[in-house]
C-alpha cells in the first residue's frame, strides 16, 4: 500500500478553486474549460475533500435540541425545509454562526 501524505499547499489550492467554482455558476465543465484545469482533477479533489471534510466532524457531535413556543410558525422569518417534511422555523435574530453551526451538524446527520 502506497503512503499518501497530505500535501496543504495543494489542498489549499484545490479548496480555492472549489469555492471559486462554486461561486462562478458555471457549470463544472465550463468553469474547468475556462481555468485550463482538468474536469477529471476537479472531481477527484472535491470527492478527496469531501471525505476529508465529514472525517473531520465527530461522530459523537450532536447538536442540543430545545423545543419551545416562543416563535409561532407564523412569526419565524427564516423556514429550513429538512428530508422527510421536517419544518425547521427560526427567528431572524439567529446568528450567522450559529445557523452555519446547524446546518453543518443537520447535513452531517444525512450525509450517505
Amino acid at each position: 500500500m502506497a503512503n499518501y501524505q497530505r500535501d496543504a499547499d495543494k489542498e489549499r489550492y484545490w479548496r480555492g478553486v472549489l469555492d471559486r467554482q462554486a461561486m462562478s455558476e458555471l457549470s463544472v465543465r465550463s468553469f474547468c474549460r475556462r481555468e485550463r484545469l482538468s474536469e477529471a482533477s476537479f472531481y477527484a479533489w472535491r470527492r478527496t475533500i469531501g471525505e476529508r471534510d465529514r472525517m473531520s466532524i465527530p461522530a459523537s457531535a450532536f447538536l442540543p435540541v430545545v423545543v419551545s413556543d416562543e416563535v409561532p410558525p407564523n412569526r419565524a422569518s427564516i423556514v429550513i425545509e429538512l428530508a422527510g417534511g421536517r419544518v425547521l422555523r427560526l427567528p431572524e435574530s439567529i446568528s450567522t454562526e450559529r445557523l452555519v453551526e446547524l446546518v453543518a451538524a443537520l447535513e452531517a446527520r444525512t450525509a450517505p
